[in-house]
């Protein structure tokens, strides 16, 4: 949840902020300052409250647009939000304001303001995650899960890269079956804290296991329930402390996970290659667009491969994206690794697949004899 400081001189207006802060899972007022505050009350509001967004009723160009940029010269990094009457607005819209990063014009409902407050975060702080990798199943059983693990722990123990996965299917995920582990705290619970999340306290949240970072989901907990605030306020403090950042998704994107494949540098689709798999998983790909995900970060692996299945070749012209890998079915190696909670053989063809794909994930060059040997067993 973000937190908000909000400037403001009508009193009736700010008992319906009040009232719509209660009321959301998106923000809350940390602080409320009375614009009449000099100077000192305002600079004091805003370094103990450290706010994710301003809140300023723009009712009075005279007060309120120098009021504008006073705020953003002291707080350039922290977007500004402008309560503004319909009247006013249609002055500030033409470009006078651009301190302002997005506006809510009155009379706004709650979902009009945080679509406002949206609009403004992300203007600012919305750029992609270079670190940030997604994984989604195009159908569910497509295996997805176990590709995020196996690469993960390769990634740490071959590639000696720091990871944290992200499990964000809230409602089946399987991370803690498969590791044998108990979460420390569910990452329902750590999202609703992430506003309070720091350096020292992180390791309380994290369950480590083969050298991995991992946010773990308990399935027996159904609340709370995340919106993307808490997926972006999550990120934002654990992307710059890893390598790399992986993220388990459930099929279906909602308003919460969005937040995820937005900023991803990649999002990858699981797929088995039948073609009932392949076509869920075109509908997969369509659905990420829809969320405003650009096509070029959209990509296909194929799971559970065998020679005589639907080929690369031809599962990229079902699914209109590229297949930039196909790992083998290997269920004995599979089985095995899951019963250890560990690595699969790295010696197996499976293994190998591992990592080339987490090779390129990480930009080491894979030997383009290892890359003949291994693709052209499955491009068709």
């Amino acid at each position: 949840m973000l937190n908000a400081v909000l400037f403001i001189a009508d009193p009736n207006m700010a008992g319906l902020l009040r009232k719509f802060a209660s009321e959301s899972n998106e923000f809350a007022l940390a602080a409320i300052v009375e614009l009449t505050m000099n100077g000192y009350s305002i600079n004091r509001a805003l370094s103990t409250t450290k706010p994710d967004v301003m809140l300023l009723e723009m009712t009075d160009l005279n007060r309120d647009l120098p009021q504008a940029a006073a705020l953003h010269m002291q707080s350039p990094e922290v977007p500004l939000v402008g309560l503004a009457s319909r009247d006013l607005h249609l002055l500030l819209a033409r470009g006078s304001a651009s301190d302002v990063a997005s506006y809510a014009v009155w009379p706004f409902t709650l979902a009009q303001l945080e679509q406002a407050i949206s609009t403004a975060v992300h203007k600012l702080n919305g750029g992609i995650h270079e670190n940030l990798i997604a994984f989604l199943p195009g159908k569910a059983g497509s295996g997805a899960s176990t590709v995020v693990l196996q690469t993960a722990l390769v990634l740490e123990q071959e590639l000696k890269r720091r990871v944290l996965v992200i499990e964000a299917d809230l409602h089946s995920g399987v991370l803690s079956a498969m590791l044998r582990v108990e979460p420390k705290l569910s990452i329902r619970k750590v999202l609703a804290e992430a506003p309070g999340i720091e350096n020292l306290s992180w390791q309380r949240y994290v369950t480590s296991a083969g050298g991995v970072d991992f946010l773990l989901t308990d399935t027996s907990l159904k609340e709370p329930v995340p919106s993307w605030t808490h997926y972006f306020q999550i990120l934002r403090f654990a992307a710059p402390k890893y390598d790399l950042v992986m993220v388990d998704l459930p099929e279906v994107v909602n308003p919460a996970t969005a937040e995820i494949v937005r900023r991803a540098h990649a999002v990858y689709v699981v797929s088995t290659p039948e073609f009932g798999s392949l076509m869920l998983s075109k509908q997969r790909c369509q659905e990420l667009g829809n969320w405003g995900v650009d096509h070029g970060r959209i990509r296909a692996l194929l799971n559970r491969g065998h020679k005589t299945d639907i080929g690369a070749s031809e599962a990229e012209q079902i699914l209109e994206c590229p297949v930039v890998m196909t790992f083998p079915n290997d269920y004995r190696s599979v089985k095995r690794a899951t019963a250890d909670a560990s690595f699969i053989d790295k010696r197996s063809e499976l293994g190998i697949a591992y990592l080339a794909f987490s090779r390129l994930l990480t930009g080491v060059e894979v030997e383009e004899a290892e890359k003949k040997s291994f693709m052209g067993r499955f491009r068709r």
